[in-house]
């Protein structure tokens, strides 16, 4: 059996192992290296694909190595500027992993996340900008988390299929689209100063949708545990001093406060639930389309909007 050594700890381990069997750290093995694409919806949608979903252990030690790589996919390729803005170190960070333009005309939204690309609005003051990259980064990232269990679980290499698919998962369903606006605005305010978050795009969708706010706790526990991993994410190149500075740039902005303080203090899933939760999103979505016809219809419009 081939043996891997832990480029953190040096820790021996076999190479069966994700994560090291001393310190904890992901391992660069083959294991989580994928060999294989999907090519078509043909080939990701099957019954043996849904098997597989059902039948693999969604646990905090693959979690945690999924948000691992999400870290190094990005931050390998990173070095902070401190002769550059928080603002265009903010940029840079982004275009870690997507793209990232200004705007000045069409869509009202001062700013907006579409097929790996993230759009602002040049108009706004600087802390706004800074926040809403954060806020439409995190859709990238929420994306990419499901994207990389999906690489995980079939072991394959990422594609637009697999692209598309988390896309038409989120935003089949009103509650997933909706608590991604969620996850995206407490995300934000981490990097906010206090107050200052409106959750505008989650409260427009949730009376677009009518959905009963007495229903929805479990939802924003899980919305509130899932930002807490993308904040961590983010934190690997926003440090403690650059927050501050953000901060210190609402008020230079003067920026006002709203105090939503109804969303910012939701309670957290615990761990294992989320994940499990995770998990039952998948495995819905890939069981609805199986079973219905025009589900599959309806992802293929997805993908086109990867070419």
């Amino acid at each position: 059996m081939k043996e891997v050594y832990c480029s953190e700890c040096g820790k021996k381990n076999t190479n069966n192992n994700i994560t090291c069997e001393s310190c904890g750290s992901t391992l660069k093995t083959d294991k989580i290296i994928p060999k294989k694409e999907i090519n078509s919806f043909e080939e990701l949608i099957t019954e043996e694909n849904l098997e597989i979903l059902k039948n693999t252990p969604f646990t905090p030690v693959a979690y945690k190595s999924i948000l691992e790589e999400i870290v190094r996919k990005g931050y390998d390729n990173y070095i902070y500027d401190d002769n550059a803005s928080v603002l265009d170190n903010v940029y840079k960070l982004a275009e870690q992993y997507t793209h990232v333009y200004d705007k000045h005309k069409g869509n009202k939204a001062l700013g907006l996340y579409s097929v790996n690309t993230i759009y602002v609005d040049e108009r706004m003051p600087e802390a706004k900008k800074i926040s809403t990259i954060i806020h439409e980064l995190t859709h990238h990232l929420y994306y990419e988390i499901y994207e990389q269990w999906l690489m995980y679980v079939f072991n394959v290499e990422k594609s637009v299929y697999i692209e598309s698919f988390v896309l038409f998962m989120i935003n089949a369903r009103p509650d997933l689209h909706t608590f991604n606006e969620y996850i995206a605005h407490t995300t934000q305010a981490q990097f906010e100063e206090p107050g200052c978050q409106t959750y505008s795009s989650f409260i427009s969708l949730r009376n677009e949708y009518q959905l009963d706010m007495t229903k929805l706790i479990p939802h924003f526990a899980f919305g509130r545990s899932v930002s807490d991993d993308i904040k961590m994410i983010i934190e690997y190149y926003i440090n403690e001093e650059t927050k501050e500075k953000i901060i210190q740039q609402f008020d230079i902005d003067n920026i006002p406060k709203v105090y939503e303080i109804q969303f910012d203090n939701m309670p957290r899933m615990h761990e294992s639930e989320k994940i499990k939760g995770m998990q039952s999103f998948l495995i819905e979505a890939m069981a609805a389309t199986i079973k219905n016809k025009d589900l599959m219809e309806y992802l293929e419009t997805f993908n086109h909007l990867f070419k």
